[in-house]
């Protein structure tokens, strides 16, 4: 399996433990969100563990934080939004001045953008490239 499938599976993994978290805890809402939380964040390390190595442990919070923000930065590309509009938005919502999501704005505007249709499809790739470069220690801020 290649390093960009295996990111692909630790997001899936970390997207359904999160969903079966969530799930098994259906009377109180807020309990049931801290405990899908809490089952995803241990599926993306158990994951990234195994098929990175003990060499990704001091990234792995970082790369699971990731999963959360980088798809809303990816969107700005999907509805067609400029850079410089996009950076914009990000400094109205005073997230401009981290240097990770500094990287991941120039990171949805490397490249050709997604097709009208393939938004979904497009972010999914880009979600896991991210993903694969983070915790294999290729991301520089």
């Amino acid at each position: 399996m290649s390093m960009p499938a295996i990111a692909l599976a630790c997001a899936a993994e970390h997207e359904l433990a999160g969903e079966q978290g969530r799930a098994s805890e259906q009377e109180d809402q807020d309990a049931a969100d801290a405990k899908g939380k809490q089952a995803a964040k241990a599926a993306f390390e158990r994951c990234a563990l195994l098929r990175y190595g003990p060499s990704s442990a001091p990234r792995i919070e970082a790369c699971e934080a990731d999963l959360f923000s980088l798809p809303v930065i990816l969107l700005f590309r999907v509805d067609g939004t400029s850079r410089s509009d996009a950076l914009a938005d990000l400094k109205r919502e005073d997230a401009h001045e981290d240097g990770r999501v500094a990287a991941m704005l120039a990171f949805a505007y490397q490249g050709r953008g997604p097709a009208k249709t393939q938004g979904p499809a497009w972010m999914a790739e880009r979600v896991k490239d991210w993903t694969d470069r983070c915790l294999a220690g290729r991301l520089r801020f």
